[in-house]
């Protein structure tokens, strides 16, 4: 299965499940230069960017 990020801004909140399934599986990424992390969901790849 292909991983498909998510583009638009998205609130950390809305990661306690995944947008896209609703899987509570969720894998925190690195931490970027400007504070974001990126959030993966390990059971559809669905991937975002996200501000703390």
């Amino acid at each position: 299965m292909s991983a498909r990020t998510q583009n638009q801004h998205i609130s950390i909140y809305e990661w306690l499940s995944c947008p896209e399934c609703g899987s509570r599986d969720i894998v925190r990424g690195p931490r970027f230069e400007d504070g974001s992390v990126e959030l993966r969901c390990d059971e559809c790849e669905v991937v975002s960017r996200v501000g703390l």
